[in-house]
């Protein structure tokens, strides 16, 4: 199958969200699998090499990281369908590493290499538009050629590609030419719809997607909702996990698009993101003091866990249960429920200890640092981002805390399943679907979870796990189970597979 993947960032070209790396696994874990990938993404400034000083020195850092080879030179991009008086002139570049997935840059002087940023412009809805015309504008040159390049599957990403959508299915320029190609779109979080915000649009002024999409410099463009559109004309959707999916039909997790969601909920499904297993690998881990894998974890994760007392400044307790939460402090993780049941029991249980890293809201670290002089020797801080420490978190810690209100997708889950710390999750999103509950008859699931947006409900399904810990047996068939998890990309590229067969037979 030919696909193309549509993105507004890709790593490691450009990195600034977790979207830059779905962006750069799933189309690579794909091409394992024997599919024709490509992808297609604008030329950031940010990928050119900085400029030095010295004549000579700069002669040496000006030689692209990413050597791009000229595919196609003076694209003309339409500012209207009509009209090419005030066509946009672009290139369309190129870089391809053995092995590896070709990417395709969209260049445009103006709009993406003299921006020192990705996001963040007023002209963000131009910059992208641009993006999706020019996209479209190329694959339209590609199909004239004798050999050339013509796709399946356009899997479109976020508000930022959903405009091409609407081009490919309604604008009498492109529609004909499209109409054997299946456009699906994937919405990585409904929070981010375009530089349009529902919160604060007059319900007479909001997009209701039925009026012709504007032209690309028109003003009034940012008036228009590019996420909405796409789910409007997508051939099929789907977002982070099977829970969400569903969650995005209800006015509380929809973000204002539960109705036009409702309309499409039967071309939309959820897929889980996958997790790069050799970053985050125990095995090979140099953050960690003691490494270790799936046959080989008790003695290692008892010496990491000696270690992260240490660091934390604890008592060392090998037999303590050592909880650990990673991850910003603000009431949509939860960190609310954490901080309102700990004294509890904290009092009833002094053989519990928790560590926190993560960083955020004031009034929650306060609480936290409260809480810590009244606890010193269970209640272990740091309060700021930090890239290492969560992974000594994740091989040390006996359970990890995730009462998170809403969490589409749950990568830290995975994290933590796969250095062996047993995740305690409220049922939501994409921590659904990654936790089942620990069943000790048949010694399966790989976890703890709880329902209610309650401190007493996060209470009971800690204690639940202390029950468990308490019975050295199950505890270690448990983090077996957690360890041997498969969330790998190869295991998502294959039901991104299966996604892509279905939606072109039904469609």
């Amino acid at each position: 199958m030919r696909i193309l993947f549509v993105t507004a960032e890709v790593g490691p070209f450009v990195s600034v969200g977790g979207l830059s790396q779905v962006s750069y696994f799933l189309p690579n874990s794909l091409l394992k699998l024997g599919d024709d990938v490509r992808i297609f993404t604008p030329k950031f400034g940010a990928m050119d090499p900085p400029k030095s000083d010295n004549e000579a020195e700069d002669k040496t850092l000006n030689k692209s990281r990413w050597p791009l080879k000229m595919e196609l030179e003076g694209l003309r991009v339409p500012v209207k369908i009509d009209n090419d008086k005030d066509d946009l002139i672009c290139n369309v570049k190129s870089h391809e590493t053995k092995g590896r997935v070709k990417t395709y840059f969209l260049e445009n002087r103006e709009y993406y290499e003299l921006r020192a940023n990705v996001f963040g412009y007023r002209d963000d809805h131009i910059r992208f538009l641009l993006m999706s015309k020019g996209c479209l504008e190329w694959l339209m040159r590609e199909k004239e050629k004798v050999n050339g390049w013509w796709p399946d599957i356009i899997h479109c990403n976020d508000w930022h590609s959903a405009y091409l959508i609407e081009l490919a299915k309604k604008s009498p320029r492109y529609k004909k030419i499209f109409s054997d190609v299946k456009i699906v779109l994937t919405v990585h979080n409904f929070v981010y719809q375009g530089n349009f915000d529902y919160k604060y649009c007059n319900i007479e002024d909001r997009d209701d997607g039925k009026r012709a999409l504007l032209p690309l410099l028109d003003p009034r463009m940012h008036t228009q909702n590019p996420l909405l559109r796409g789910i409007l004309h997508a051939d099929a959707i789907s977002t982070v996990s099977a829970t969400h999916a569903k969650e995005v039909l209800t006015k509380e997790y929809g973000e204002g698009l539960h109705t036009v969601l409702g309309k499409r909920k039967s071309r939309l499904v959820g897929i889980l993101n996958g997790l790069d297993t050799n970053t985050f690998n125990p095995k090979k881990d140099t953050t960690i003091k003691a490494r270790f894998d799936h046959n080989n974890y008790k003695s290692a994760r008892a010496t990491n866990k000696a270690v992260l007392q240490k660091i934390f400044k604890l008592p060392a307790k090998p037999h303590a249960f050592l909880m650990g939460y990673v991850g910003r402090l603000a009431q949509q993780k939860g960190i609310n429920l954490i901080t309102s049941m700990l004294p509890h029991l904290l009092t009833e249980y002094p053989n519990i200890q928790l560590v926190v890293v993560g960083g955020g809201d004031e009034a929650d670290r306060t609480k936290l640092m409260q809480l810590q002089s009244s606890y010193p020797t269970q209640i272990g801080l740091h309060l700021m981002p930090d890239f290492m420490m969560p992974r000594k978190v994740f091989a040390g810690a006996d359970v990890l805390l995730l009462p998170s209100m809403f969490e589409p997708g749950g990568i830290v889950a995975l994290e933590s399943l796969r250095y062996g710390a047993v995740p305690i999750v409220r049922r939501t999103g994409g921590l659904n679907d990654i936790i089942t509950d620990f069943e000790p008859t048949q010694e399966s699931g790989n976890g703890f979870s709880f329902s209610s947006k309650t401190d007493w409900a996060l209470y009971g399904a800690i204690i639940s796990a202390l029950t468990t810990f308490e019975n050295k047996r199950l505890w270690n068939r448990l983090v077996a189970n957690c360890l041997n998890a498969d969330f790998s990309w190869e295991h998502v590229a294959k039901e991104y597979q299966k996604w892509y067969r279905q939606v072109r037979i039904e469609s």
